[in-house]
């Protein structure tokens, strides 16, 4: 076993044809994260919409 040889081994460490295979596939990962932190963004901001200022009324 060559200690130079990175191609791929028990401790985790990938080749770079590896390594280009995951990063073709692109970021859905990342993605799935700022889809759903926008959800739920949204799910507060409607909450504090009907929990918080509907119930104030208009305000003269």
């Amino acid at each position: 076993m060559d200690p130079n040889d990175h191609s791929g081994d028990q401790y985790g460490n990938a080749s770079n044809d590896e390594v280009e295979r995951i990063v073709a596939q692109g970021p859905h990962g990342a993605i799935a994260v700022a889809g759903v932190a926008a959800v739920v963004v949204l799910a507060i901001w409607i909450g504090f919409y009907f929990l918080v200022f509907l119930p104030r009324g208009v305000i003269h």
